[in-house]
């Protein structure tokens, strides 16, 4: 067999942080001994709404879908981004130009980075921020500028990077995730002048546009000026615990969203039509559901937050996402405590290290486990000692 090295741009790829993690964790689960308690990923454990269900099983034996697609999204699943924009922030988006649907928001913030960035051009990167940020970056072969993200609140630092006077693309992502931290007029605002002073485009993950604990989060096309050069790309994911589906949708500026389609059509396939109609019955029908998801996150959010505070732990409230965010004592090393924590308490979280260098002596809990493990995992970690010499 002969031994072909990859691509450059492939080899230049970090290794998978989360990957060594998720094995290790599949490792230790097997091993005899109390439930494995998994809090490192955000993959909802609750079901899809059963009115979605059925109207996946509905399509799915309709004939006409059994076809493949046309690369253009279903005019209903387009109407249904706009619809729930206009419902949800008060916007009017023309389905034909402001709006493309992918398989997840991945593949749009895919689409996003390489149908914009050339090669040695600048992105804006959060700091913390969600690892495949990175990535995107990477395969374009262009270059990373880190925004901070600073505390307590979160909100972007564009003073450290006023050096900077010229980028390609700002990525931020509110609610966010790892973090929590919500966004405020000002915030995008800010995002704004500073992508019109260098001349990018501003791109929004707003993966959880529905988790907002105290009030519906902001789009960043709420905010005057956004349309000139803003696209938000969103999921279906979480609002509707839709996470294995994979749909997700880019809306916003209609030069950003046909560069996206355009490198859409030559890197990924279409979507199955039962799943476009049934991800269009989601976002046109009833949105009880969803809101009923919001209120599970809220009441695991309150359980988990005072639970940590009361055996000692820096947490921080988070105000959107289905994550918690939580500050280690100083000098802890989150990989290394992670990494115990897994082995002597079958626990897993995520260490912080994976969303930046702002994310060292962190460790980030998702809330997608029912209240019961949620119980019982405040209980190992007020066992549990942060001092291995202790």
């Amino acid at each position: 067999m002969v031994d072909f090295a990859p691509a450059t741009r492939v080899d230049a790829l970090p290794p998978n942080f989360w990957g060594a993690m998720d094995a290790e964790n599949a490792r230790i689960a097997a091993l005899p001994g109390p439930q494995f308690i998994d809090v490192s990923k955000g993959n909802p454990d609750l079901p899809t709404p059963e009115l979605i269900v059925r109207a996946m099983q509905r399509f799915v034996a309709d004939p006409v879908n059994h076809r493949y697609p046309s690369y253009a999204a279903r005019p209903s699943l387009r109407e249904g981004v706009v619809q729930r924009y206009r419902e949800d922030h008060g916007l009017d988006l023309d389905p034909d130009t402001q709006v493309a649907v992918f398989h997840g928001s991945h593949e749009a913030l895919m689409a996003a980075v390489l149908g914009l960035a050339d090669p040695g051009s600048t992105v804006v990167l959060p700091d913390p921020g969600y690892p495949m940020y990175t990535s995107a970056v990477d395969l374009a072969q262009a270059r990373a500028a880190t925004l901070p993200l600073v505390g307590p609140d979160h909100q972007p630092d564009f003073a450290a990077l006023a050096h900077l006077d010229r980028a390609r693309v700002l990525l931020l992502n509110y609610p966010n995730n790892p973090t929590g931290a919500v966004a405020t007029p000002a915030t995008f605002e800010a995002a704004i002048d500073y992508a019109d002073r260098v001349g990018a485009a501003f791109v929004h993950d707003f993966a959880y546009s529905s988790l907002g604990f105290e009030a519906r989060p902001l789009s960043a096309l709420e905010v005057d000026g956004a349309d000139g050069r803003t696209v938000e790309v969103q999921t279906l994911s979480k609002t509707y615990s839709m996470a294995g589906w994979r749909v997700g949708f880019a809306a916003g500026n209609a030069t950003i969203i046909a560069a996206m389609r355009r490198y859409q059509a030559h890197a990924f396939s279409t979507m199955f039509g039962a799943t476009q109609e049934a991800a269009a019955a989601a976002l046109r029908g009833d949105q009880s559901a969803a809101a009923d998801l919001v209120e599970v996150y809220r009441r695991r959010r309150d359980l988990v937050v005072a639970g940590l505070r009361a055996i000692g732990w820096d947490v921080i409230e988070p105000r959107g996402t289905f994550f918690v965010w939580v500050r280690l004592p100083a000098r802890t090393d989150a990989v290394a405590f992670a990494r115990r924590l897994r082995e002597e308490a079958r626990v897993a979280v995520a260490p912080g290290d994976g969303f930046g260098p702002r994310g060292r002596g962190h460790v980030r809990l998702g809330l997608v486990v029912d209240d019961a493990t949620l119980h019982e995992l405040v209980e190992r970690l007020a066992s549990f000692s942060a001092d291995p010499s202790a």
